[in-house]
């Protein structure tokens, strides 16, 4: 079952629907840098990119929101994380963000068999209050939220 996680940050930019009810992620690519507009002092999200996984027949499907460059820039920094052809349940995740930007994202993964920590991924800044997104061992979707040249509002989406 679909289980979409609070959005947190503001209500600038675009609204995006970055997720497939009927595929999660492969890989989730993530740049964060210096905010645009009133929040240049802040480290934000500038942009996500995602690889759903393979469907049936071979393809595969990308989407992105926000600020991705094809060449690493100076003032933006990038990082990705890889959930093994989206087979990897997610133990928890974190978005923190204000009331205009989104700063960070963290998730945590486990061994479905011995509930040990397997990975820890981590994007963004420092700023911002935690919201808790649903995932409890459930695979990645995708994300959903708003984007102009920052992420502005994000929420994950999970499905069993």
């Amino acid at each position: 079952m679909v289980q979409m996680g609070p959005t947190v940050g503001g209500n600038g930019g675009e609204i995006f629907n970055l997720w497939r009810d009927n595929r999660p992620v492969e890989q989730l690519d993530v740049w964060y840098g210096r905010g645009s507009d009133n929040f240049e002092k802040d480290i934000v999200l500038k942009g996500i990119k995602i690889r759903w996984a393979k469907d049936e027949l071979g393809h595969v499907e990308l989407g992105q929101a926000g600020s991705c460059p094809p060449k690493e820039e100076q003032s933006i920094l990038h990082t990705n994380f890889d959930f093994f052809s989206g087979n990897q349940p997610i133990y928890w995740m974190y978005i923190y963000g204000s009331t205009g930007r989104v700063h960070s994202l963290r998730i945590g993964t486990h061994d479905s068999m011995t509930h040990e920590d397997r990975d820890y991924f981590e994007a963004g800044g420092i700023g911002g209050v935690q919201c808790i997104q649903p995932a409890y061992g459930r695979k990645l979707y995708g994300f959903y939220g708003r984007a102009g040249e920052d992420i502005d509002q994000l929420g994950a989406v999970f499905n069993d």
